[in-house]
């Protein structure tokens, strides 16, 4: 149970919460620690839009903050804005999953891994809504509305949004970053915005700030855009028209900042996709990009009342369900057995290894497939490797760096053309470069030949003017100081004393070293 849990700010992700509770208890250097207090897990992954093991959360946090999986998943992640044009069974799963441990594959089910618009690859922040922030709160966080696929730009400040330091999908997958220490650049872009991209703008917020956790299934969406084609005037002898809706959709989007969603010709493009029989879901933008061109006075949650109230013919449904009640029943019995059968065969592998086998990779594509969670609960469990620590060496290791660095260096003093010998540059050179930036500390050899030798800026200058002096001399040109500034790269105001004087000594012609 946790004893504390910072208030969450409206409109606020629950990584950033997570991210300054880590801040707030001291933790921030320790996440592992901090998923141990909030998950009750050493391995939870620190997932910014859709993250998984709610549930431990919402039990952890039944003292401080009583709360449902549900309000955290509809008021502080961006599930609103897929969950509506999944089907009915698709969203509860993707709900299940971020309810409990096993949240692995959600951004597949959600369409985001598969999706032609492009995915974040950073935090995104506007630096006066931050401003806003600290005058307001006293600290920085990361807001939902900021990290929405497609939408770039602020429309309460009329700019774009800032790339903060942090990679959306960090290689640090524990770790939770503060907006505080990730937000340096106070840059502001501004931009005229469109009607259109303001309409967009608002219908985009509604989906995340009204939260609609139910999926409507692809049917009712073909039947709302068969209806919406209909009402205005877009339908010929029963024959939807496409390029007369595509070449509004783009007269409507020309010269804003979504005008790249219609370069394509119709024959391929997305549009006329989404007036056809739905066969997968469509990314949010898209639906909004239609509906604000074709029904700018309707509001979000409208549309889904609209879309909800449809009538699906039962035999339409394309629920897994209803698929193998179809006809796939006794299939899914036999290929049950098959993986039972290669189970009981090779009770020492693992999934990976079974799937190298001969039908084995085959087998566990169709079970993932058309049988999912019957596959989850009937493969081999997981087995760590077992691996054999030893004790470094850190005299031995310590020896052999200040070895392999003289060496090294001696082969740089002899290039006139070379980079600043700084510490970071010596450690990269050596053999397991990270392990001896993390232990640096157990090699006291290695840490005071660095500290002795890195060069420090006003120590490299000097090198590039000797090095100048040379490339003069060699050229026969008379050694001025002009001459050596030029040659060496440095600007007049970086000149210090000690280069004034490096200066003056080779103008003099005393350049030897």
């Amino acid at each position: 149970m946790l004893g504390y849990f910072p208030t969450l700010y409206k409109d606020e992700l629950l990584y950033s919460a997570i991210a300054r509770y880590a801040l707030h208890t001291g933790q921030e250097n320790s996440q592992k620690a901090v998923l141990r207090d909030v998950f009750s897990s050493r391995t939870a992954t620190a997932i910014p839009d859709l993250p998984s093991h709610l549930n431990a959360l919402v039990q952890n946090l039944s003292t401080v903050w009583p709360t449902t999986v549900d309000d955290l998943i509809g008021t502080h992640t961006l599930a609103p804005i897929y969950l509506p044009f999944l089907s009915e069974d698709q969203a509860r799963s993707v709900k299940q999953s971020m309810a409990s441990d096993t949240g692995g594959n959600i951004h597949t089910r959600v369409g985001i891994t598969a999706s032609s618009i492009k995915q974040l690859s950073f935090f995104r922040y506007c630096s006066t809504c931050m401003t806003d922030q600290l005058a307001l709160d006293g600290e920085a966080y990361w807001q939902r509305s900021h990290q929405l696929q497609g939408l770039d730009f602020c429309k309460k400040h009329s700019c774009f949004l800032n790339n903060s330091k942090v990679s959306f999908h960090p290689k640090e997958k524990h770790h939770f970053f503060t907006a505080a220490a990730s937000c340096n650049s106070s840059a502001i872009r501004k931009l005229r915005l469109h009607h259109n991209e303001k309409v967009l703008n608002d219908k985009y917020l509604d989906l995340l700030e009204e939260p609609f956790l139910d999926g409507l299934g692809t049917n009712r969406w073909t039947m709302f855009y068969h209806n919406l084609a209909h009402d205005l005037g877009f339908i010929e002898k029963n024959r939807i028209q496409y390029q007369e809706i595509y070449l509004v959709m783009k007269q409507e989007w020309k010269g804003s900042i979504f005008e790249k969603y219609f370069t394509e010709p119709i024959e391929n493009h997305w549009l006329k996709n989404i007036f056809r029989k739905h066969r997968k879901s469509f990314h949010p933008l898209r639906h909004l990009l239609v509906i604000t061109t074709l029904a700018p006075d309707i509001s979000t949650a409208e549309v889904l009342s609209k879309v909800r109230n449809l009538s699906v013919p039962a035999h339409d449904s394309d629920t897994m369900t209803n698929k193998i009640k179809k006809g796939k029943a006794e299939e899914v019995k036999q290929r049950r057995q098959l993986w039972l059968n290669f189970l009981d065969k090779h009770k020492s592998l693992g999934v990976k290894k079974i799937r190298l086998i001969p039908g084995g990779g085959s087998l566990y594509s169709w079970l993932y497939r058309n049988d999912y969670q019957w596959l989850m609960n009937n493969r081999p469990k997981y087995r760590p490797k077992s691996q054999l620590h030893y004790k470094a060496d850190y005299r031995e290791w310590d020896k052999f760096n200040v070895i392999a660095l003289n060496k090294l260096l001696k082969e740089l003093l002899c290039q006139s053309k070379r980079c600043r010998l700084t510490k970071t540059f010596f450690i990269k050179k050596l053999p397991r470069a990270n392990s001896v930036e993390k232990y640096l500390h157990k090699l006291p050899g290695t840490r005071e030949w660095l500290a002795s030798h890195s060069e420090t800026v006003e120590d490299f200058q000097l090198h590039r003017l000797r090095s100048a002096y040379e490339k003069l001399e060699e050229l026969k040109l008379e050694v001025k100081k002009w001459r050596l500034l030029r040659f060496a790269g440095i600007r007049s105001e970086l000149i210090t004393p000690k280069i004034e004087k490096e200066i003056l000594r080779l103008e003099q012609g005393r350049g030897q070293r």
